[in-house]
């Protein structure tokens, strides 16, 4: 089943005050993950079960030059048997069924990402992933066009 709702709570973007302002030697960590897992309910077709997932994924320059920090929810809707043993799985050891979390947190990278790059831009920060880039004399290899 699917992923019936994604939003953001919080967004924070800061870039921070450095006197060396050369950014092209920025080295930059993401880090994401589920922070808790809640069962809760909303009036959608025959089933109102659904787990809530809160996420937060960070996006840190270093040196300290600027941070990007994402807080939200997912709404997942499945079989009502499935949400009891993740949600069972999750209170026993947080842990969740490998084929559920791979789909999270694909999720989380995919929205936060494009979030992050667009807002790098806006307050000049670099990149938060890897772009292509062309060099100069440089042959484009299989070249389609």
């Amino acid at each position: 089943m699917p992923i019936v709702g994604f939003n953001f709570d919080k967004i924070i973007i800061e870039k921070l005050p450095n006197k060396k302002q050369d950014l092209s030697n920025v080295n930059i960590k993401n880090n994401f993950g589920i922070k808790e897992v809640e069962e809760d309910k909303i009036p959608f077709g025959n089933q109102d079960d659904i787990l809530k997932f809160t996420f937060e994924y960070t996006v840190e320059y270093e040196p300290k030059v600027g941070i990007m920090s994402f807080k939200g929810t997912i709404l997942y809707l499945e079989e009502t048997k499935k949400l009891k043993e993740a949600y069972k799985g999750w209170k026993k050891d947080k842990k969740l069924p490998d084929p559920l979390m791979s789909l999270l947190l694909n999720t989380i990278i995919t929205r936060c990402n494009i979030k992050a790059l667009t807002f790098s831009q806006d307050v000049n920060l670099p990149p938060n992933i890897p772009l292509p880039q062309i060099t100069p004399g440089q042959k484009p290899e299989n070249y389609i066009g």
